[in-house]
């Protein structure tokens, strides 16, 4: 068997060095970030509560109190 001949030029883990740099960034639009969360939000419950309303078992039929007395 012949010697190991290296193949690329990538160092191993442990001859690695890793480091982490802060990157400071301006402030977050608190009220922009509220408004995104808010619409999201009824978005997601107009969503769930149509599923609901179609996957509900409808009413027996009940006639409304405008038929019920009749037309004179």
């Amino acid at each position: 068997m012949g010697t190991y001949v290296k193949k690329t030029d990538r160092r191993r883990y442990e001859d690695r060095s890793f480091s982490v740099r802060a990157v400071h960034r301006d402030d977050a639009d608190l009220h922009k970030l509220a408004e995104v969360l808010i619409r999201l939000t009824l978005q997601e419950t107009g969503r769930s509560r149509a599923e609901r309303r179609a996957a509900a078992i409808p009413e027996t039929y009940r006639p409304s109190i405008a038929s019920v007395g009749g037309a004179r």
